[in-house]
């Protein structure tokens, strides 16, 4: 097998927002089964280990001299590489990010063949980030995970650009072969849509639900990003219900997403625990590719007492669910599955280690319970 050096270049460590924490799971396995180096340095000109300390004198310096001249400011320290690499991704979740890059001194003479991964790229904002998006040329290969963005992007730069979903650790979320027991009625983690939200509160008040939500926005997370994504796996395998919203749900909608369709990881993650999914799927061709089978997600609209119960009322039916989400998912919605897909982008083959943990995770099909 190959024993190819890879770079993994992440912008987690700048930015404390719980979403971070999708891009450091990412490198996490892959580093498992590659031979990888992670580059994923903290914010310049932010210390969160010490939020009262003030940048040192030459970053400041910097940062007003490039304010002045109208130049980005970028946050990420020069990184100098110390070696070359193979193949290099870089993973960042804005467009203004991809500017951070120029921070690692020299890295594409020191890439043979690199990539970038982009998590969040909303058409509307494309015209004022030209200069940005220009950059991608000094990329092989440009991975979005909203596939609805490439035909305006493509109009920005002459790299070749493909969607690439997000996953989830199959082996963290996933609940077997412990079956731990679903004490969570009900689970919603980030997006949310506010009367259905209200509907489902009281409901649970009815009904002595434990409906679990997020009630602090924008917050800031210790970056302990292993913690970080075990607590959301230990919620999920644990939750009966599991709430999803596309982005452009009435309701739970973003102003730069408008109308647009796009998959996030939060059906990733749901389907990977195990619990039923309710809410809204987006009509988008990487959705429909990824949850293909009966009652993915199962729509929740008007009176939630009636999805539940109908569901409640059919315990095949919704043993049924949980056990095609999981055994779904273990086949192909792990981080090694995605990349697997970078690599066959570029004629590049697994190594013993991926074909290791795929094999696990086909095993892991065999313990599954649909009763827990």
């Amino acid at each position: 097998m190959s024993q190819r050096q890879c770079l993994l270049i992440a912008t987690f460590n700048m930015d404390a927002r719980p979403w971070s924490g999708v891009p450091w799971e990412f490198t996490d396995v892959v580093s498992g089964i590659e031979d990888a180096d992670i580059v994923a340095p903290r914010d310049r000109l932010y210390d969160k280990d010490n939020p009262t300390a003030a940048p040192a004198l030459r970053d400041r310096l910097d940062a007003r001299m490039r304010r002045t001249l109208g130049r980005y400011v970028p946050r990420m320290p020069v990184v100098q590489l110390a070696r070359d690499y193979d193949f290099t991704l870089y993973i960042c979740h804005f467009v203004y990010e991809i500017e951070e890059m120029g921070q690692i001194r020299e890295w594409r003479g020191r890439s043979e063949k690199a990539a970038l991964f982009l998590f969040e790229g909303w058409p509307s904002t494309f015209a004022a980030k030209a200069r940005v998006l220009a950059r991608l040329d000094l990329f092989d290969h440009v991975f979005v995970l909203n596939g609805a963005s490439i035909a305006e992007m493509s109009r920005y730069t002459s790299t070749p650009i493909s969607q690439l979903s997000t996953a989830t650790d199959l082996i963290r979320t996933t609940p077997v072969p412990d079956h731990p027991r679903r004490v969570v009625d009900l689970c919603c983690i980030g997006r949310n849509d506010p009367g259905m939200h209200a509907a489902l509160l009281a409901l649970g008040k009815e009904r002595g639900y434990f409906y679990h939500y997020d009630v602090w926005k924008n917050q800031n997370v210790a970056q302990d990003w292993a913690a970080v994504r075990n607590w959301n796996a230990e919620l999920i395998r644990r939750s009966r219900y599991y709430l999803v919203w596309d982005p452009a749900h009435a309701g739970a909608s973003r102003a730069d997403a408008g109308t647009q369709q796009t998959l996030s990881t939060r059906y990733f993650e749901g389907a990977a625990g195990g619990a039923i999914m309710l809410g809204s799927a987006p009509d988008c061709a990487e959705y429909h590719d990824a949850f293909d089978w009966a009652d993915a997600v199962v729509p929740l609209q008007g009176d939630p007492a009636q999805v539940i119960d109908a569901l409640e009322d059919d315990p095949a039916r919704s043993n049924r669910i949980r056990a095609q989400n999981m055994r779904q998912s273990l086949m192909r919605h792990d981080w090694a599955h995605r990349w697997r897909q970078v690599l066959a982008t570029f004629g590049l083959a697994p190594t013993a280690r991926h074909l290791a943990r795929e094999q696990r995770l086909a095993e892991m099909t065999r313990t599954i319970d649909p009763r827990f």
